[in-house]
């Protein structure tokens, strides 16, 4: 069961609220094309850093130009051409729901194997499958 972390600010037009119900709404669709799987079972938490809590080399706050919204995408092991796919899907997704350039969106990767993964007090232990 993927999920999303999202680490943004507020934009100077405060639209952090829509935009992250828009972010939600396509990264979400981004990632179930790209892995094939139900949007269902996707999930996205966001963290709003204010101009006080984010620093880019060195500068805080950042210019604008600099500013980052940086995506944690914890999921189990997929093979680099699914990355790649979900990587280029989901950061056009994010930089058209926040009005920014491609290059203002990071994406890492947290990945484990199915056997690190326990859903509902059961550790799934290999003989399982999620998604």
């Amino acid at each position: 069961m993927p999920f999303l972390e999202v680490n943004d600010f507020p934009g100077a037009d405060g639209r952090a609220p829509a935009a992250r119900a828009e972010a939600a709404r396509r990264m979400t669709a981004a990632l179930a094309g790209c892995w094939g799987i139900d949007p269902a079972i996707i999930s996205c938490y966001f963290q709003l850093y204010p101009a006080d809590a984010y620093a880019h080399a060195g500068e805080m706050p950042p210019p604008a130009d600099t500013r980052r919204i940086f995506v944690k995408l914890h999921a189990i092991v997929r093979t680099a051409d699914m990355r790649r796919a979900a990587a280029a899907a989901v950061t056009r997704a994010a930089a058209q729901s926040y009005d920014v350039p491609d290059k203002a969106i990071v994406i890492y990767f947290f990945e484990r194997t199915v056997s690190e993964i326990a859903h509902g007090g059961v550790l799934e232990g290999g003989t399982g499958h999620i998604t």
